[in-house]
C-alpha cells in the first residue's frame, strides 16, 4: 500500500514520521512521487514574480462595477417577477376562496328555502280552520305569523345585492325557526313560550 497525498507532501517537506519516511525510502513509486513533488516545489519557486501594471487595475475596477450593477438588475428584475407571481397567486387563492365561501352560502340559502316551503306546505295540510284554540295559543300563533311576516318583508326589500348574503341567510333561518315553532304550537294546541 501505497502512502497518501499528505503523507507523500510531509516526506518532501521533511516533517513525516519514521514509518512515513521508511516506506518512501523503500518503495521506488513513493521516492519517485516524492521527487515529483518537489521539482514543482522546486519550478513554482523559480517562476518570476509578476505583477500588473498599473494601468489594468482602472479597467479591472470599472469591469468589476460594471457586473456588480448588471447582478443588481437582474437581482431586481427577478423580486419583480417573484412579486408580480405572489401578487397573482394572491388573487387566485382569495377568488377561489370567495368562490367557495359564495357557493357554501347559496347552498345554504337553499337549504333553508327548502325547508320553509316544507315548513309551509305542512301548515297547509294541518286540520287548522276545523280545530278550537284557546285565545293564549291564537294570541302565539298571531305573534308567530306577524314576525314571519315582517321577515318576509326585510326578505323581499334585502333583494339579491342590497343585502350582503349572510344577512339574507339571518333571515331565513329566523323565519325557518318561527315556522317551525308556528307548525308545533299548531299541531300541539299549546302555546309556545319561545318568542
Amino acid at each position: 500500500m501505497h502512502l497518501s497525498l499528505e503523507e507523500l507532501l510531509a516526506v518532501r517537506d521533511g516533517v513525516a514520521g519514521a514509518a512515513a519516511a521508511g516506506h518512501a525510502a523503500a518503495c521506488a513509486e513513493c521516492a519517485a512521487e516524492v521527487k515529483r513533488l518537489a521539482a514543482v516545489r522546486a519550478a513554482l519557486a523559480a517562476l518570476p514574480e509578476e505583477r500588473p501594471s498599473n494601468d489594468v487595475w482602472p479597467a479591472v475596477v470599472a469591469r468589476a462595477a460594471g457586473e456588480c450593477e448588471r447582478r443588481v438588475w437582474r437581482r431586481a428584475g427577478w423580486i419583480a417577477a417573484g412579486l408580480a407571481a405572489m401578487f397573482t397567486i394572491a388573487i387566485g387563492v382569495r377568488g377561489a376562496l370567495e368562490t367557495y365561501a359564495e357557493a357554501k352560502l347559496a347552498r345554504q340559502t337553499e337549504t333553508l328555502v327548502a325547508e320553509s316551503q316544507r315548513l309551509e306546505k305542512a301548515l297547509r295540510s294541518s286540520e287548522r280552520r276545523e280545530r278550537v284554540m284557546s285565545g293564549r295559543t291564537a294570541g302565539t300563533v298571531v305573534q308567530l305569523e306577524d314576525r314571519i311576516a315582517t321577515i318576509d318583508a326585510q326578505l323581499a326589500r334585502a333583494g339579491n345585492d342590497r343585502y350582503p348574503s349572510q344577512e339574507r341567510i339571518g333571515l331565513w333561518q329566523e323565519r325557518v325557526r318561527l315556522l317551525d315553532a308556528l307548525v308545533s304550537v299548531e299541531k300541539s294546541g299549546t302555546t309556545y313560550l319561545g318568542l
